[in-house]
């Protein structure tokens, strides 16, 4: 049985799910494919008699840092439910019945994904408030969400060890090992930038990739029409949804804000490679959009350090690719990967990198 059939089976016959969502034991539930990541798989449905249409996710790989992913994604959606901007959880299940490692099902959030390479005018203004607006969410005391020592030093420690599983293997290569060994460094050279403990109080995402933003072309009208209009406060109080929470944790939001302009995060899905004076402008947009719910504390010296970090981060899960694509591993053997990971590790790409970190 295929997993898109093991959905069809599921949904058929759980009444646990159909009960939570108000459908009728009889009605016909049929799973359309959504998209597929490296952890999670994800199909659409909808309730016959209302047309209202649901996410059915599936976990197929755990993160690192605890047991049951399904559960870990449902606490942090129901965490972030004042943000207003993220799938509301509706129903979870990490019994044996379910396919993979457990399912979760969601509200469905419309919107067009963020693409950098059609930028639309007002995008990147609803990008900045869709973060604000979640790193904006108080976290309660009893958050079952992770909360890493050094969310930086973490960072980097995963990096380095993906490098070593790298170094010395038969895939290395000398001229790749040179770059790297420069990311590491400079790396290194930025762990110990100040961080006030206040700024460890917020939800993160860590993976802020363009695919994660559903941003209506209504919303980017407004935000543009109030970027021009404003100096101060929100661009537009609907900027869309931000989807896709299977790595969050309590941390600091230059975490986030690094990842999503970084070029080893938009180059990925496009050509677009932030430039210097557009990345100060979105740090301006984003600090607006906050409009004053925080501090920005130690912000400025920790993104430096966390988009270097992003770089070398990215370069290290590329290096790792490198070995898994000759052992014949196929989650990294897709076609994207196979047409990015030589690119990310060409000098051209690599040498720009390290300008834009210069240019900080």
């Amino acid at each position: 049985m295929d997993r898109l059939e093991r959905a069809t089976v599921y949904l058929a016959r759980n009444e646990r799910l159909r009960q939570a969502l108000g459908i009728s034991q009889g009605a016909e539930l049929v799973p359309h494919a959504l998209g597929r990541g490296e952890h999670n798989e994800n199909y659409w449905f909808s309730n016959p008699a209302t047309g209202e249409r649901y996410v059915l996710r599936v976990n197929l790989v755990k993160q690192p840092f605890h047991d049951d992913q399904v559960a870990y994604e449902h606490a942090a959606l129901a965490a972030l439910v004042p943000s207003g901007c993220t799938p509301a959880p509706l129903f979870v299940d990490s019994s044996e019945d379910a396919p993979g490692n457990g399912v979760l099902v969601e509200s469905f959030c419309d919107g067009d994904e963020l693409d950098f390479d059609h930028l639309r005018p007002g995008d990147l203004q609803c990008a900045a408030q869709l973060m604000a607006d979640f790193h904006a969410v108080p976290v309660a005391e009893d958050s079952p969400l992770f909360v890493p020592d050094d969310p930086l030093r973490t960072w980097f420690d995963e990096s380095v060890a993906r490098f070593e599983f790298y170094y010395g293997s038969a895939y290395e290569d000398a001229r790749v090992t040179r770059w790297m060994q420069r990311l590491i460094k400079v790396s290194e050279g930025l762990l110990d930038a100040p961080c006030p403990a206040a700024d460890r109080t917020h939800i993160v995402n860590s993976e802020c990739l363009a695919s994660h933003f559903l941003i209506p072309a209504q919303s980017a009208q407004e935000a543009a029409a109030a970027s021009t209009r404003k100096t101060s406060g929100r661009f537009t109080d609907a900027p869309g949804h931000f989807v896709d929470w299977e790595r969050p944790i309590i941390g600091e939001v230059a975490q986030d804000v690094a990842y999503f302009v970084s070029p080893t995060t938009t180059v990925w899905d496009s050509d677009y490679f932030f430039p210097g004076s557009k990345i100060a402008g979105f740090l301006d947009d984003y600090w607006r959009a906050v409009d004053g719910r925080f501090e920005p504390g130690g912000f400025e010296d920790r993104f430096r350090a966390f988009f270097v970090t992003t770089a070398l981060h990215s370069a290290s899960w590329c290096v790792r690719a490198l070995v898994y694509q000759g052992e014949g591993k196929a989650a990294y053997s897709t076609p994207k990967a196979l047409k990015k990971v030589p690119f990310y590790l060409s000098d051209e790409f690599m040498e720009r990198v390290m300008e834009s970190i210069e240019a900080l």
